[in-house]
């Protein structure tokens, strides 16, 4: 047992003597003074062994002064310690079991040694009972936490209104985010989202005839080919509203595995499809891969004809890109192109996510109105006053004191907006060292589950299913773990709640002192993969590199899972098609490793998940503790070619697996992976085995 030990000056002689005897009984002692019995204030030491403790998750502490009052006062005022001043037997042994002290205190004036010997055995060798106690324990650590969660979102909030942060964004100023000249010009070209609002106001009749002129000519199905942004405001869309009456089925295609290019293929009526071809850059690899497979399928059943081929294709693309001119090349349909100065992962409110949702007969006026209500309420230059400007000042308050896992709790109405909300955050403000981890669609759990690293979000629509019971809401409040509730009108209000994320997000940055506009370490992955690409089409295989084992190697997954310890987070990452199955069986290994561990745990879908969450696995904290899953092709003539390129879609998505993991372990990340074989099913539910039987 590791056991802190300090003292005043009134207690250096039976500190001195304790410390012996521990050390006989075997105990690690880390004697923290005075070495001398020299006048000294007690507060002083207090902290030192009480700051120790806290840090070094498991260990004791012990103090000593003339009374052992004072020491315990001073001691107490650190979040996180119990300490108590004990007198007797019977006392040290209560303070153990029923309220888990973790510093024992003193009084030399007031005890022989012998008797101080004989308190200081009983009371370390008395364990906790838990039980009713635990849930005590907690609550005393609530009242700590919600005391020290007030005064620092205070304190942010002044100092986020000293420095002016809301007028400077509105004003475009790049020094708000960054003192790096280099990086002025790139931040003011990524500020266009402030005004998408505004200016999409004057296309939404345009946006609705193009809707209605694709109803008119029969088409039934529209799949949209796109990564990160330009499909995850997409997909949330569908899964909120649907599609009207009338208006075609929408799918969204951002995964490079060949049953999910297979999937979707088998779910429409080919020559009935428009095909929404979105990149901002016009060269996302995944999306121009999916692009020329469609295309080539579609200049197939027209006999080779480009224009009635062109005329199943859309695209939405940043002007000038390889995207637009391929569409006035090929003759697609239509050709929107986007304002240059927003960010993929703040597209939500431009032709990203609006062509879709006017596709799907989305009450456009109504979704557009709730953003400029938010956007106008978020130009209230008061911080506290102004609903996005307060979100991002708690979360990052909130992540300056640890609190950096990001749990969002969601009503079932609006359980993809999590996937949306979880990209932009993450990719935004996980770099430099540093990061918000968002969790999504992690079961809610028992308070006790948790670490002290947990902030809840909860998002309501009025009338519709609560995202959780209020008693739940109430215990995590109550064992002090931060909950922000917000609430929506009516679902139609999910556009203001994209503004309001967006602007919360870029204030989050502001208080962590990061620059939310850029992603570092994306490119990271992607030049991965380009290596191992270019080695299978010199060499006719991807190169073998990096050991994965089965997920019947119990030893290994278990001695990987105990590497992790408190505030780190598990992330899970899948390489094949994602089926309400395979996320079942996920999100049962997810749960079972946070009741096992008490961390915050994620799921990804690659490579959906390299432009989403890739960016803080690789340059955020260093406290993930990956698991990647691989798998191979229950047939592989199921495996589809990509027109003019040397590698097929299966290649490709395990060329994406390969450089994630290479990156993951060239950054020190903690990363094993476990290949499933052609049995994803099976392979996860034996995993599962192996974790209820240890």
């Amino acid at each position: 047992m590791k056991i802190y030990v300090g003292s005043d000056h009134a207690g250096v002689s039976l500190r001195s003597k304790l410390a012996d005897h521990l050390r006989g009984r075997g105990h690690e002692i880390v004697d923290l003074g005075p070495d001398t019995d020299a006048a000294c204030d007690y507060p002083d030491y207090a902290a030192l062994v009480g700051l120790a403790v806290r840090d070094d998750r498991g260990s004791f502490g012990l103090l000593v002064c003339g009374s052992g009052i004072g020491v315990c006062i001073a001691a107490n005022k650190i979040r996180g310690i119990r300490a108590v001043s004990a007198w007797s037997q019977e006392s040290a042994i209560l303070s153990r079991s029923h309220n888990d002290a973790n510093v024992l205190c003193l009084g030399a004036r007031l005890m022989p040694e012998a008797a101080a010997t004989t308190i200081t055995d009983v009371w370390l060798s008395t364990p906790f009972e838990g039980g009713r106690h635990a849930v005590r324990t907690a609550k005393i650590a609530g009242i700590e936490t919600n005391e020290g969660v007030a005064f620092a979102l205070g304190a942010e909030l002044a100092l986020l209104q000293r420095q002016d942060a809301v007028r400077r964004i509105w004003k475009k100023d790049p020094e708000i985010f960054t003192k790096d000249p280099k990086k002025a010009d790139s931040i003011k070209n990524r500020l266009g989202w402030l005004t998408s609002p505004e200016a999409m106001a004057a296309e939404l009749g345009a946006l609705r005839a193009f809707a209605d002129d694709i109803r008119r000519e029969g088409f039934t199905f529209a799949v949209l080919l796109g990564m990160g942004g330009s499909s995850l405001a997409p997909e949330v869309l569908l899964r909120t509203f649907g599609a009207a009456p009338g208006a075609p089925r929408l799918l969204v295609l951002d995964n490079t595995d060949p049953e999910a290019v297979a999937d979707i293929e088998s779910r429409i009526d080919f020559d009935r499809t428009l095909f929404v071809v979105a990149s901002k850059s016009g060269n996302t690899i995944e999306v121009k891969s999916f692009e020329s497979h469609f295309w080539a399928k579609a200049l197939e059943r027209k006999g080779g004809r480009v224009d009635l081929a062109g005329a199943q294709f859309v695209a939405i693309t940043d002007p000038n890109t390889e995207l637009s001119r391929r569409a006035t090349e090929l003759k697609f349909r239509r050709s929107f192109v986007n304002a240059a100065d927003i960010g993929g992962r703040y597209s939500a409110l431009s032709y990203f996510g609006l062509v879709p949702a006017a596709l799907l007969g989305v009450d456009l006026d109504a979704l557009m109105a709730s953003a400029r209500r938010m956007a106008t309420a978020c130009g209230e230059t008061t911080v506290a006053r102004n609903p996005g400007a307060r979100l991002g000042a708690k979360l990052g308050a909130l992540a300056k004191l640890g609190r950096d896992k990001m749990t969002l709790v969601m009503s079932p109405e609006l359980s993809s907006f999590g996937s949306w909300v979880e990209q932009l955050v993450a990719e935004s403000i996980g770099k430099e060292g540093k990061g918000i981890v968002p969790i999504d669609l992690e079961p809610l759990g028992a308070p006790e589950v948790y670490g002290n690293d947990r902030v809840f979000v909860v998002i309501a629509i009025e009338g519709a299913t609560a995202p959780a019971a209020p008693a739940q809401l109430a215990e995590l409040r109550a064992v002090g773990h931060p909950v922000i509730e917000l609430s929506l009108p009516d679902t139609h209000d999910l556009g203001g709640e994209f503004f309001r994320w967006e602007f919360a997000t870029a204030i989050a940055g502001v208080s962590l002192g990061i620059n939310p506009f850029d992603e570092p370490n994306v490119t990271e992955a992607k030049l991965a993969t380009k290596e191992l690409l270019d080695a299978q089409a010199r060499e006719g295989k991807l190169p073998a590199r990096g050991a994965s084992v089965p997920p019947s190697d119990a030893a290994a997954v278990l001695a990987h899972l105990a590497l992790i310890k408190a505030g780190d987070y598990c992330c899970l990452s899948a390489f094949f098609l994602r089926t309400d199955e395979r996320d079942r069986l996920l999100t049962e290994l997810r749960t079972q490793i946070r009741d096992r561990t008490h961390v915050a745990t994620t799921v990804g879908y690659g490579p959906r998940f390299l432009h989403s969450t890739g960016q803080l696995h690789k340059g955020g904290p260093n406290t993930g503790v990956f698991i990647q899953f691989t798998a191979e092709l229950r047939d592989p003539r199921n495996d589809r070619p990509i027109p003019n390129e040397p590698f097929t879609f299966g290649v490709l998505r395990d060329a994406q697996a390969v450089g994630d993991f290479e990156v993951l372990r060239r950054h020190g990340r903690r990363a094993l992976r476990i290949h499933l074989g052609n049995d994803i099913e099976g392979g996860l539910t034996r995993l599962l085995a192996t974790l209820r039987s240890q």
